[in-house]
C-alpha cells in the first residue's frame, strides 16, 4: 500500500479505535517487570547494565551524569543557526505557557468566615526524552518550560545515550538553554523507575511527564502512585478536515508529517465528496517520493484514512468521536467548524498552519493526549507542575453559627466526635 485508502463514514466507524498506548503483551510486561526489580535492587549499576545492553555503550568507561564540561563544549559544537533557531522556540513557548499561570484567590461569603486556594509547584520532576528513531530537542523545550514557569525547584532529565557514551549536542543545547543541569544517560523504562526510586546519581522526583515507547509507557503507567505521570502516550495522530480540492496537497503533507514518526502512527483526513477524496490520494502518492522516511511511511500507512463524510454535521461528529491528538481545520473559515469542536489535543486552523508549527515553535506545547484521550485530558502545560491546596478560616462566633448544622450532618453519618471537635471550641 502506497497511499490511504478511501472509505465512507460508516465503514470507517466500523473499524476499530481507541488508545492502544499501553501494551497488554506479556513479553513486554515480563521485560518491565525484569527493569523495574533491577532498578530497584542495582539502582545505578543497573542502569550501566541497561546502557551497555540497549544502547551499546562500554560500561567501563561510562558514567551516568552529564558533566558541565559537556554541555558547555556541545554549545560550542551546534551550528549557530540551529542555537538562534532554539532560542526563537524558547522564547515563544515560554511566552504561550506565561499565559497558563493560574491566580490564587479568596473570598468572604459572609462575617467571620474566608476561603480560596492558593497554588504551590511540585517540588520535583523528571523529564522524559526519547531517543531511538529520531533526536528530539523540541522535547526538551516543550518539557521544560512549563515546569519552570510553575517554579518547580529540581529537574531530572533522562535521555537515552549513544553508543559513545554521549548525549547529542542538540540535546544537550536545548538543556542548557531551558536551564537543565542535572542530566541522565538513560533511556527506556529504565530511566523511568530510576527516577520514580531514586539511584546514587538519580534523585527521585514526584512527577515523570514526557513520551516513550511501549517500555516507557508501560513503566511509567507501573509507578502511577508512587509519582504522578502526564498521561499515556499512544502513536502520532492527526486528523485533518478538509473540504476543498485545491487543499489536498496541504492534507496530504499532514498525513506524512504524522506518518514518518514510526511504523504505528496514525493519519485520517475528512472530506465531503470523492473528488476531494481521490486529490488527496493522488496528493499523497505524488508528494511521497519527497520524503527521507519512506520506509516508515510504507509501513504506518496502513493505519491511515480518507473519509468522505455524508455531510458537515457528520464530519463534526466524527471530529469529535476521533479525539484526535492533531486537529487541522483545512478550510478558509475554520473558526466556525471549531466552535463545534468539544475533543481535540491540539487544533490547528485554517490553510498556513501545519502541525509542525506546534511541533517546534507556535507555542502550544507537543506532548498531547492520544488515541482519544482528548477526550478526558488536555495538552502539557503549567497546570500540570502545580497543585492547589484549599483553605478556610472561622471566627468563633461563625463556627458557632453552624453548630447546630453540623450536629445534624454528624449525627446522620454516626461521627459524634466529629461534633466533639466542634463543640470544645465552643
Amino acid at each position: 500500500m502506497t497511499s490511504p485508502v478511501i472509505l465512507t463514514d460508516h465503514d470507517f466507524l466500523n473499524l476499530p479505535h481507541g488508545n492502544d498506548a499501553s501494551s497488554t503483551d506479556p513479553a513486554v510486561q515480563s521485560t518491565i517487570t525484569a527493569i523495574q526489580q533491577t532498578i530497584r535492587d542495582q539502582k545505578d549499576r543497573g542502569l550501566i547494565q541497561y546502557a551497555a545492553q540497549f544502547d551499546r555503550v562500554d560500561p567501563t568507561t561510562f558514567q551516568l551524569k552529564v558533566a558541565p564540561g559537556e554541555i558547555d563544549a556541545a554549545l560550542k559544537r551546534v551550528p549557530k543557526p540551529f542555537l538562534r533557531a532554539l532560542k526563537t522556540a524558547h522564547r515563544a513557548i515560554a511566552q504561550y505557557h506565561s499565559y497558563q499561570r493560574p491566580k490564587e484567590w479568596s473570598r468572604r461569603p459572609r462575617k467571620g468566615v474566608s476561603y480560596g486556594l492558593r497554588y504551590t509547584p511540585l517540588d520535583s520532576v523528571g523529564l522524559y526524552v526519547p531517543g531511538g528513531r529520531a533526536i528530539y530537542p523540541s522535547s526538551v523545550l516543550m518539557n521544560a518550560i512549563p515546569a519552570q514557569i510553575a517554579g518547580v525547584s529540581s529537574i531530572v532529565m533522562c535521555t537515552p545515550p549513544q553508543s559513545d557514551g554521549n548525549i547529542p549536542d542538540c540535546i544537550l543545547a536545548a538543556a542548557a538553554i531551558s536551564g537543565i543541569s542535572t542530566i541522565i544517560k538513560s533511556g527506556g523504562a529504565q530511566a523511568i523507575f530510576a527516577m520514580a526510586y531514586g539511584t546514587e546519581s538519580v534523585p527521585k522526583v514526584d512527577k515523570i511527564v514526557g513520551p516513550g515507547n511501549k517500555y516507557v509507557d508501560g513503566a511509567k503507567q507501573r509507578v502511577y502512585g508512587v509519582v504522578d505521570i502526564d498521561k499515556p502516550a499512544g502513536p502520532s495522530e492527526v486528523l485533518v478536515y478538509v473540504t476543498d480540492p485545491t487543499y489536498a496537497r496541504f492534507a496530504a503533507a499532514e498525513l506524512l508529517a504524522q506518518l514518518e514518526h514510526d511504523p504505528d502512527a496514525r493519519g485520517v483526513a475528512l472530506t465531503l465528496t470523492a473528488d476531494c477524496a481521490q486529490a488527496i490520494q493522488s496528493a499523497f502518492t505524488e508528494l511521497l517520493p519527497q520524503c527521507s522516511r519512506q520506509a516508515i511511511i510504507h509501513q504506518s500507512v496502513r493505519n491511515a484514512t480518507i473519509v468522505i463524510c455524508e455531510s458537515e454535521k457528520s464530519a463534526i461528529a466524527l471530529i469529535n468521536h476521533i479525539a484526535s491528538e492533531h486537529l487541522v481545520i483545512l478550510v478558509d473559515q475554520p473558526e466556525t467548524i471549531m466552535t463545534h469542536v468539544r475533543h481535540a489535543g491540539s487544533i490547528f486552523l485554517g490553510p498556513y498552519t501545519p502541525v509542525a508549527l506546534g511541533d517546534y515553535i507556535a507555542g502550544p506545547n507537543h506532548v498531547l493526549p492520544t488515541g482519544a484521550a482528548a477526550r478526558f485530558s488536555s495538552p502539557l502545560g503549567v497546570m500540570d507542575f502545580l497543585k492547589y491546596s484549599a483553605f478556610c478560616k472561622y471566627t468563633q462566633d461563625a463556627l458557632a453559627a453552624i453548630q447546630s448544622t453540623t450536629r445534624e450532618l454528624t449525627g446522620m453519618e454516626g461521627f459524634d466526635a466529629h461534633q466533639l471537635s466542634i463543640d470544645v471550641r465552643l
